[in-house]
């Protein structure tokens, strides 16, 4: 039995192929990974575990020949592969598209042709616009970000082919945080972390405090990763949110856990930060849980950068 993750160096993927081997339904399963290396997170790939057996391909989702080879013998498809912030997406549209659309497609459709039995296809909650609702999955998805829209299309294209044969899943997972082997600094739980540990001072803007986006750990959103995979599978997306938080939330675990931390308030001229509300209740119904709160991550973060937090104090 063959496993193969995509974009599997990155944040979530370096943490799901350590995560695999130990798993009942994978164990001795061989992990195939491929990444284009565009982060050089090359230290994902130290320290596997030394029980399972690894294959690393480096090439590029939008290789269409790559794409075919590494689907031999293949049993479960984790797509992770994608341009993933979305604020730099305004300024590569067309390569975003590229990658997160068409690559997406070709991956499912030569897994769907290369006889693959399941096809997890990660998606997100920026599939969503602005509002004051309570959201759903069955929600009218306005995306404002090319990252969101191109992530929106690709998850209904192959969802609307679902057939059963391949058993399909979307997850459209909250703003991801928490510690990973292939760390990224981009998203405020992990960014104003890494500032308190370096004795910087966090800016947050007036009028900020208390808007709320859904949040999801990162062991939480491989967890449903690997729930997907033997349990659902129906052809339809699913929303997996750890904590929808306010930033308040967050700056006050980051207080408590990194003591001394400079908090700067500042006027907006607008604030872009959407606020908006995540149900997770249909996942949940089919019996997953997450286990992570922000003030969890936020302590397990802390507890990394324990040593240089330290010293920061004490040459503060």
């Amino acid at each position: 039995m063959t496993v193969l993750v995509t974009g599997g160096v990155g944040y979530l993927g370096s943490r799901l192929i350590r995560e695999l081997p130990d798993h009942p339904a994978f164990a001795g399963d061989r992990i195939r990974i491929l990444d284009n290396l565009r982060q050089p997170r090359y230290h994902s790939l130290w320290d596997l575990p030394a029980h399972a057996e690894y294959e690393f391909v480096e090439g590029d989702v939008r290789d269409l020949e790559t794409v075919e080879s590494i689907m031999e013998g293949v049993d479960t498809v984790f797509h992770l592969a994608a341009i993933t912030n979305a604020t730099e997406t305004f300024d590569i549209p067309e390569k975003t598209w590229e990658v997160n659309y068409d690559a997406t497609m070709d991956i499912y459709r030569t897994a769907r042709d290369a006889g693959v039995d399941d096809f997890v296809n990660v998606s997100s909650c920026s599939v969503y616009g602005p509002t004051d609702e309570e959201i759903e999955e069955d929600f009218d998805c306005e995306p404002e970000s090319p990252y969101g829209k191109a992530k929106l299309a690709a998850e209904q294209e192959l969802l609307e082919q679902y057939e059963g044969e391949l058993s399909v899943t979307a997850l459209r997972l909250g703003t991801v945080y928490g510690w990973s082997t292939g760390m990224r600094f981009d998203t405020v739980v992990d960014k104003f972390s890494y500032l308190a540990a370096t004795g910087q001072p966090l800016t947050v803007y007036e009028g900020a405090e208390n808007q709320k986006r859904p949040y999801l750990h990162v062991g939480d959103a491989v967890e449903s990763m690997l729930f997907a995979s033997t349990n659902l599978g129906d052809g339809e997306a699913y929303n997996v949110v750890g904590q929808n938080g306010r930033l308040r939330d967050i700056v006050d675990a980051i207080e408590r856990y990194f003591p001394g931390v400079e908090i700067g308030y500042t006027e907006a001229e607008q604030l872009n930060q959407l606020s908006y509300v995540v149900s997770d209740q249909k996942i949940r119904e089919e019996g997953f849980e997450t286990t992570y709160s922000i003030d969890q991550g936020v302590r397990e973060l802390a507890d990394r950068f324990r040593v240089l937090a330290r010293t920061q104090m004490t040459s503060d």
